[in-house]
């Protein structure tokens, strides 16, 4: 049999990892290459009918209005290391309006995006990350962020061939939107200070003295939702197997239960709803926290991903080694005072 040559196998191996080593390091952030920074603003009230069917576009004077609050707004961004020495990137704001619900909110929603055009020096050559570039972006007057966290059904309104009596696009449409206005609370809150609350690598910055961002919903309430969504679900075949799953569910629960708070509930149940204290109630925004008597061009809310310092640290670490262009995002990240932030949000 013939032998394994292992010195030659090992040399190979060394040979392999140098060049692996070399190639990553052709790669490397300009770090102190001067950069430039743009606003670009985008009108606010272009935005047409919410999903109630609802027109929530503000006027011109409301949308340049809140332009300029959300340009005040980037300026607290900016005073930080990494943005006030503009190194290392090409920096973008885009500002825009965003997802509109006149039946939960009442501000004008926009966001803020931030983008980081990050230049790098590969193979010799000076390259910039123009291709989706880093970016980071803060939600204004609008919870959408933590929608991901809810219900999330689908909606089959434009189903062509129904078996289900009772399906119509309009009442499928509606009982959707009803169903995924729902969503679980996205982790422990950690009250940082009157006006910031954290929620895991999400910060939600708002007026104190308002009632609260959101409410929890009963186990009634959740039930109603998810039976009415089920009873007008275009297969009839899965409304006979789910409508009776999910009313033998809710007869478990007893009268004051059924009145009483939802939770996340058992993962072997299909409704995922409990009415168990815990960490994670059922919840879905407020109304009520909105003044309505400030005009609609106010900040009154705004939602943005802050990682705390540590792990903001770890990730920045990891991608200057990387020569990744979200070394910039994340600096950003560990640099920003949120304190500061409660000023822009309207009393």
């Amino acid at each position: 049999m013939k032998k394994f040559n292992f010195s030659i196998f090992t040399l190979l191996i060394i040979d392999m990892l140098w060049m692996i080593q070399v190639t990553a390091q052709e790669t490397i952030l300009l770090t102190e290459k001067p950069g430039t920074f743009k606003f670009r603003k985008e009108p606010l009230n272009g935005q047409g009918p919410d999903i109630y069917g609802k027109q929530c576009a503000c006027t011109n004077a409301e949308s340049d209005a809140m332009l300029g609050k959300l340009e005040n707004l980037v300026h607290v961004f900016r005073r930080t290391p990494v943005m006030a020495e503009n190194k290392g990137f090409d920096g973008v704001c885009r500002l825009y309006g965003g997802r509109c619900s006149s039946k939960y909110g009442y501000a004008v929603p926009a966001d803020v995006k931030l983008w980081f055009k990050s230049w790098s020096l590969r193979k010799g050559q000076e390259v910039q990350w123009v291709n989706e570039p880093p970016q980071w972006i803060v939600e204004i007057n609008q919870l959408d962020k933590f929608r991901d966290n809810g219900f999330n059904e689908s909606d089959f309104s434009n189903t062509s061939d129904p078996t289900n009596p009772a399906f119509s696009e309009k009442a499928q449409s509606e009982t959707t939107i009803a169903l995924n206005e729902l969503f679980y609370l996205p982790g422990v809150k950690e009250v940082i200070q009157p006006g910031i609350d954290r929620y895991g690598d999400y910060v939600v910055i708002y007026n104190p003295e308002r009632p609260p961002y959101w409410e929890q919903v009963t186990v009634r309430e959740a039930f109603r939702l998810l039976l009415n969504y089920w009873k007008c679900m275009p297969d009839k075949a899965a409304v006979d197997v789910m409508i009776p799953v999910l009313n033998q569910e809710f007869a478990v629960f007893s009268e004051a239960e059924k009145d009483g708070f939802a939770y996340i509930g058992e993962s072997e149940s299909i409704s995922r709803i409990g009415s168990t204290k815990n960490e994670t109630p059922v919840v879905r925004p407020n109304p009520a926290y909105w003044n309505r008597n400030l005009p609609k061009s106010t900040i009154q809310l705004m939602v943005l991903e802050v990682f705390n310092p540590e792990y903001a640290e770890s990730k920045m670490e990891k991608c200057l080694k990387n020569a990744d262009g979200y070394y910039y995002v994340y600096k950003l990240m560990n640099e920003l005072d949120i304190n500061l932030l409660t000023s822009s949000i309207a009393h």
